[in-house]
């Protein structure tokens, strides 16, 4: 599994207005096998920051390294998974994993089967194979999205808000189910969320953005035991502390502003 360093990572934007400035000398550790969420309000660069990690945006200051190795000068082993499934409606379950695997070399993998076997077992999607999306139900088929980031045996696993668009019951079904995934499989993950309670449910740490131009407001330790409970007065307390340094960090940004 993957470890990542951000090191005074800075993005800028080049607008019809002018340089837009929306992350700002952002630093954070990502140990290996760590769940790691970044919480901030919607436009405060975490799908930016998100992207960086991966090499699909490039950087105008700082570094980014992935077990050591920069990604200016290889693109890491990375899943990702978006807001929405993004899959191909005219494929089956099957065949939207054989599509991912075969993405880049354009032919069967090795052990494709297996490995398509092995990971909807992981999501526990095992005998649905052979569905087409619309006989499946949405939360289904954002298992299928995990399932097409995982089908590739990642070291790192980037989720942006994942959940976002979900309906609070199917969200909090499909976070128990991320949970007991990643506790079984201990892959390093980065999730972006704007929600609190999502990210004290799922994560080891809690990196919290300001509004942009992005710094790093704090990062809080979940010393929970999983599988965590909605609602136990243990979660609260840290969801509240969690609250407290958010609305700090937003209200110092007003008075800033």
């Amino acid at each position: 599994m993957s470890n990542i360093q951000v090191t005074r990572l800075t993005k800028v934007f080049d607008t019809a207005t002018g340089p837009l400035k929306v992350v700002d000398d952002v630093s954070f550790n990502v140990d290996q096998g760590e769940f790691v969420c970044l919480l901030g309000p919607s436009g405060s660069g975490k799908s930016v920051t998100l992207n960086c990690i991966a090499g699909l945006l490039d950087m105008t200051g700082g570094d980014i390294k992935v077990d050591g190795v920069s990604v200016k000068e290889r693109k890491p082993n990375y899943g990702y998974v978006f807001q929405q499934p993004r899959l191909l409606p005219w494929r089956t379950v099957e065949e939207n994993l054989q599509f991912a695997l075969r993405a880049e070399s354009g032919r069967a993998a090795p052990d494709e089967a297996g490995r398509i076997r092995r990971v909807l077992e992981l999501v526990n999607l095992a005998g649905y194979e052979k569905f087409y999306l619309h006989q499946i139900s949405g939360g289904m088929q954002h298992r299928v999205g995990i399932a097409r980031a995982y089908v590739r045996n990642p070291d790192l696993l980037l989720m942006d808000e994942p959940f976002g668009a979900l309906d609070e019951m199917t969200a909090r079904h499909l976070r128990s189910e991320l949970s007991a995934t990643w506790l079984r499989d201990k892959r390093t993950v980065v999730f972006v969320t704007h929600d609190i309670v999502e990210a004290c449910y799922l994560a080891d740490r809690i990196v919290i953005y300001t509004p942009k131009p992005t710094r790093i407001a704090s990062v809080i330790e979940i010393d929970l035991p999983r599988p965590r409970v909605y609602g136990s007065s243990e979660l609260h307390e840290i969801e509240s502390r969690v609250l407290s340094v958010f609305e700090r960090s937003m209200s110092e940004f007003a008075v800033a502003e």
